[in-house]
C-alpha cells in the first residue's frame, strides 16, 4: 500500500481512510453496518477537522472540535467503550496508511484529541439555559409573538443594534446549546434560525431609516457552502448602519465570482466568514487571489466566525488584515483599517 505522505494528499484521501476505519470497526462491531453512511459521514467530518488542524499547524482546531464532540456524544448516549475501540482502529489505520513524518504529527494531534473527547464525555452535564420570553415564543413556533416582542423592545427605546447584539445573537447561541444537549431537534433549530432571518428581513425598513450617505463600501461573503449565513448577514447590516454601503453575497460563491464582483464594484473592505475549518483553505485562496489581482490588491480583508473565535491567531496564517469576534468589532476594525478613527 502506497503511504500518504502529505496533508494535502491526506485531505484528498479522507474518504478512503474513513472506509478503512469503518472496515476495521465492522470486524468488531457488526451493528455499524446498519448506520454505514452516517458512520462514514461522521468519520470524514472528524478527519476533516484533523486535516485542517495539521494544515494550519493549529492543534486547537482539532482539540476544540473533539471537546465539542465528546460532550455531544454524551448527550446522544454514545457507548464510550465503542468510541475507544473506534479511536484504536483509527490509530491502526494511520499507522498503516500514513508515512513516517505525517503519521507522527497526525497521531500526536489525534491522541491529544482523544483525551479531550474522553474528558468532555465524562464532564458533560446539562448546562442551564435560560428560556426567556423571546426564545420560548420561538420554541413554540410562534413567530408573530416573537416579532411582537422585538417591536415592544424597540418602542421602549432599543435600537436595531441592541436587538441584534442583545437579543438575536444570544438567542442563536442558546439554540445551538439546546440542540447540542438534545433538548430540541435539528428541525426545531433550523425553524428558529429561519424565523430569525425572517424577522431580520422585516426589520430592514427600520434599518435604513435615517441612513446617512455612505463613505465606504464593504462586500460580505461566507466561505464555501456555509450553513451559518445569518451571522454574516448581521455583520453586513452593522456595516450598513455605520458608514458603509454593503454588498452581501451570501455563501457558496466561487472565488472567481467574488473576484469579478470586487473588480466590477470597487470595494473598500472585504469581510469573510467561516464557521468550520473545512473552508479555511478556500478562505486562504480567496484572500491570496484578491491580494494578487492588481485591481483588488488594495482592498482590506477581515475575517470572522466560530473557527476564528476559537483560534485567535489563525487570521494571520491565512493572510487576512484583521479578525473580529462580533459585528460591532468588525465595523470598528474595518474603519480602523481604512484610516477612519472617528466613530
Amino acid at each position: 500500500m502506497r503511504k500518504i505522505n502529505s496533508n494535502e494528499t491526506f485531505l484528498n484521501e479522507i474518504e478512503q481512510v474513513a472506509i478503512e476505519i469503518y472496515q476495521r470497526d465492522l470486524e468488531q462491531r457488526e451493528d455499524i453496518a446498519l448506520i454505514k453512511n452516517k458512520y462514514l459521514q461522521d468519520t470524514k467530518y472528524t478527519l476533516g477537522y484533523l486535516s485542517s488542524s495539521l494544515e494550519f499547524k493549529e492543534l486547537s482546531i482539532f482539540t476544540n472540535y473533539m471537546d465539542w464532540f465528546g460532550s455531544l456524544a454524551y448527550h446522544l448516549s454514545f457507548n464510550l467503550k465503542s468510541m475507544e475501540m473506534h479511536f484504536e482502529n483509527t490509530i491502526s489505520v494511520f499507522n498503516d496508511m500514513l508515512d513516517k513524518q505525517l503519521k507522527e504529527e497526525a497521531l500526536h494531534f489525534y491522541k491529544l484529541g482523544i483525551n479531550r473527547f474522553i474528558s468532555a464525555f465524562h464532564l458533560a452535564h446539562t448546562k442551564k439555559i435560560e428560556l426567556d420570553i423571546f426564545l420560548n415564543h420561538l420554541i413554540n413556533m410562534n413567530i408573530d409573538a416573537a416579532y411582537e416582542h422585538i417591536m415592544i423592545l424597540i418602542n421602549q427605546g432599543a435600537t436595531i443594534k441592541d436587538i441584534y447584539l442583545d437579543l438575536l445573537q444570544p438567542t442563536l447561541i442558546k439554540v445551538g446549546d439546546l440542540w447540542h444537549q438534545q433538548i430540541i431537534s435539528v428541525a426545531k433549530e433550523h425553524y428558529i434560525t429561519a424565523a430569525i432571518q425572517t424577522m431580520i428581513g422585516k426589520l430592514y425598513g427600520k434599518l435604513f431609516e435615517n441612513k446617512a450617505k455612505a463613505k465606504y463600501s464593504v462586500t460580505a461573503v461566507c466561505a464555501g457552502d456555509e450553513l451559518h449565513e445569518i451571522g454574516m448577514r448581521m455583520v453586513a447590516d452593522f456595516f450598513e448602519m455605520s458608514k458603509f454601503d454593503s454588498y452581501y453575497l451570501g455563501s457558496n460563491i466561487p472565488i472567481k465570482v467574488v473576484l469579478n464582483h470586487l473588480i466590477e464594484k470597487p470595494t473598500d473592505l472585504l469581510a469573510v466568514s467561516a464557521t468550520t475549518p473545512m473552508h479555511l483553505v478556500e478562505v486562504k485562496q480567496l484572500i491570496e487571489s484578491v491580494k494578487k489581482e492588481p485591481r483588488t490588491h488594495q482592498i482590506k480583508i477581515i475575517v470572522g466566525g466560530k473557527i476564528f473565535n476559537e483560534t485567535p491567531d489563525l487570521w494571520k496564517k491565512i493572510g487576512a488584515d484583521g479578525f473580529a469576534d462580533n459585528a460591532e468589532h468588525a465595523v470598528r476594525l474595518g474603519l480602523s483599517l481604512l484610516g477612519d478613527t472617528n466613530d
